[in-house]
């Protein structure tokens, strides 16, 4: 297992308990730290939908730094507790909800009660190439605000096709093997 933590805002410096096994794959402190300087303008307040949650990480930093309310999307069972008791470790359980189901089901049923996120975190496992079918699902959804951002991690060899009649490419940056690209949502690019 490796040591993470929240690292700005109200639960800054508190450590989070991350899944075992060797296919998880955390995101770094400095990326985590990168990534959230490029968003910094749109977190507080904001609605938050953290779709492959693993941990819960990306979404509690989300909350962590003023974000209003956060859904957690993951469909392996090892996840659910570990993402509980990070909730309940940073004390923002009433601000979250998680959705114990794959993406596909998750986006769907958000769909379906007409949510619509200011801030979407795609961090899929790596090589599967489920960010693309994510983005699809989303914009077919509406479920990103007009004002709305999409968060995605991905490894650096993995290629991204970006559903341009929906979304703009508005940051984009490498760290190592890891590719982070920060998307608009083009009704408002």
């Amino acid at each position: 297992m490796c040591i993470m933590r929240v690292i700005g805002g109200s639960a800054k410096g508190q450590r989070l308990q991350s899944l075992p096994g060797e296919n998880t794959r955390p995101t770094l402190d400095r990326v985590k730290e990168s990534m959230f300087n490029m968003i910094q303008l749109y977190v507080q307040g904001a609605k938050v939908l953290d779709l492959f949650g693993g941990s819960g990480a990306l979404g509690i930093e989300a909350l962590s730094r003023g974000g209003a309310f956060a859904y957690f999307a993951d469909e392996h069972r090892g996840s659910i507790p570990v993402m509980e008791e990070n909730l309940k470790k940073t004390k923002f359980q009433s601000q979250s909800k998680i959705l114990a189901m794959d993406f596909r089901r998750a986006l769907e049923t958000l769909g379906k009660e007409n949510q619509a996120f200011d801030l979407i975190f795609l961090d899929p496992p790596y090589g599967k190439a489920l960010a693309a079918e994510a983005l699809k699902m989303i914009a077919k959804g509406e479920l990103l605000a007009s004002q709305g951002l999409v968060i995605i991690e991905q490894d650096k060899k993995e290629s991204l096709e970006i559903p341009t009649d929906h979304y703009d490419l508005w940051k984009e940056k490498k760290y190592g093997n890891t590719f982070v690209r920060v998307l608009k949502n083009r009704s408002e690019a």
